[in-house]
Parts: structure tokens; C-alpha cells; sequence
């Protein structure tokens, strides 16, 4: 994976031109760091704000707005690393726990999530009366497809395949 030089070189000029107005005079110092200020809180806001929103309406029992905290929690490393390119993971179990709220309302998208994701036991947590093989890859396929069923029942029609479900369309 290349590293990027802008979490280096971020901090520099918004620290580093502010300095150099400085030399300018007080005026040029104050509008540079109220600029550089803007940016950061700008930046800031885009990264976390939808976060903050989601939490509040997930914490609150909206059903989509835990689908789409569960969506962002697992997108949400991975958008950030293809604009500033800096290694993280993305909590997909974190997300699943969202996911598993959602779909416990009956949410249509959620429990077909979950169901694809049982189904073939990809980024779920391991049952705790688990039995089969170790590794990360715990697939209960009848425990999966009540939940393909009961979304498909309650009129959802995932736009794709459903082993592609999960990559193609939740993960996106």
C-alpha cells in the first residue's frame, strides 16, 4: 500500500502558512489562520458529522438510520483511506452489531444483510455454541436464509445477486 504525505503535510501548511503571513503583518496573519482554521473544522465535519447524525437517530430506534450507521461504520475507513490513503481496518463487526438492530426491527435491507451474511458466514462474530472449523468464517446458512426469506416476504428485491449482495451493494 503506497503512504501518503498528507497527514504530514496537512498540519505543516496549516500551521507553516499562517507562520508565514505572520511576517505580512497581523491582518494577513489573522485571515491565513481563519482560512486554515476553516478547513480543518470543514474537513473535520465532513469526516464525522454523518456519524453523529446516524448515532443519534440509530440510538433513538430508527431502523434505517442504523442500516446506514452499520453501512457507514464499515465504509467509513475505507473512504477516508482513499483521499488521505492512511492504512486502517474497517469495523465490520461493529457495523454488523448495527446491522443485527436494524434487521431485529424487521427492516427489510437489514435482514437480508444479515441473512447474506450469516448465509456465508463472512464478517460475522462467531457463535458462542460454535463448532465447526476455527478461522473467521462462521456460515449459518439455515439461521441465514429465514432472514433472506422473511426480507424477501416483506417485498425487498436486492438489485443484484445475493452472494454479491454483500460487496457489491451493502459495501459500496
Amino acid at each position: 500500500m503506497p503512504v501518503s504525505f498528507l497527514p504530514i503535510i496537512i498540519p505543516i501548511l496549516l500551521i507553516g502558512i499562517p507562520l508565514f503571513f505572520l511576517s505580512k503583518g497581523r491582518k494577513a496573519f489573522l485571515i491565513s489562520g481563519s482560512v486554515s482554521a476553516s478547513l480543518v473544522v470543514i474537513l473535520f465535519l465532513a469526516v464525522y458529522a454523518p456519524s453523529w447524525v446516524l448515532t443519534v437517530k440509530a440510538n433513538a430506534g430508527d431502523a434505517n438510520a442504523q442500516y446506514e450507521l452499520a453501512r457507514w461504520t464499515e465504509n467509513h475507513c475505507e473512504q477516508i483511506g482513499e483521499f488521505v490513503l492512511w492504512p486502517c481496518q474497517a469495523d465490520v463487526l461493529g457495523g454488523y452489531a448495527w446491522l443485527e438492530k436494524s434487521a431485529g426491527q424487521e427492516y427489510p435491507p437489514a435482514l437480508y444483510a444479515v441473512g447474506v451474511r450469516l448465509k456465508y458466514g463472512e464478517h460475522v462474530p462467531q457463535p458462542p455454541e460454535w463448532s465447526g472449523p476455527g478461522g473467521n468464517v462462521f456460515p449459518q446458512p439455515e439461521r441465514g436464509q429465514k432472514k433472506i426469506d422473511r426480507a424477501l416476504a416483506l417485498g425487498f428485491h436486492p438489485p443484484v445477486e445475493e452472494e454479491y449482495f454483500y460487496w457489491r451493494v451493502y459495501r459500496r
